[in-house]
């Protein structure tokens, strides 16, 4: 068959694993940002993100969550339980047009005058 010389691992690969992980070596690929950081600008505090976001990566995949996950819960919990369907910008303001238009909540004396 034509598609056996493009399966380099001589096994099957399925769709389902287009998301998996990326990993570099036992850590999380997503790390790279924090180590460049870090070796680009040697500090003491760059050290301390690194140690901090392996420290994080590696909790969120013992738990087995993704940073994405972790992200979201973190975002739910701040915001809380409530979620309305349409967001309060686009909710029509709450206007009583019928006060205008009615005199009896004015005394008699102001109604006369005008």
């Amino acid at each position: 068959m034509a598609d056996e010389r493009y399966n380099i691992y001589r096994s099957t690969v399925h769709w389902r694993y287009a998301m998996a992980r990326p990993h570099l070596m036992f850590f999380d690929a997503r790390l790279i940002f924090f180590i460049i950081l870090f070796i680009f600008h040697i500090r003491w505090w760059t050290f301390a993100v690194l140690v901090f976001a392996i420290a994080g990566f590696t909790g969120a995949s013992y738990f087995n969550y993704s940073v994405e996950n972790v992200v979201r819960l973190f975002r739910s919990k701040l915001v809380g339980s409530f979620r309305p369907a349409v967001s309060y910008t686009r909710l029509r303001p709450m206007v009583e047009y019928g006060a205008d238009a009615l005199h009896t909540s004015l005394p008699n004396s102001q109604t006369e005058r005008s």
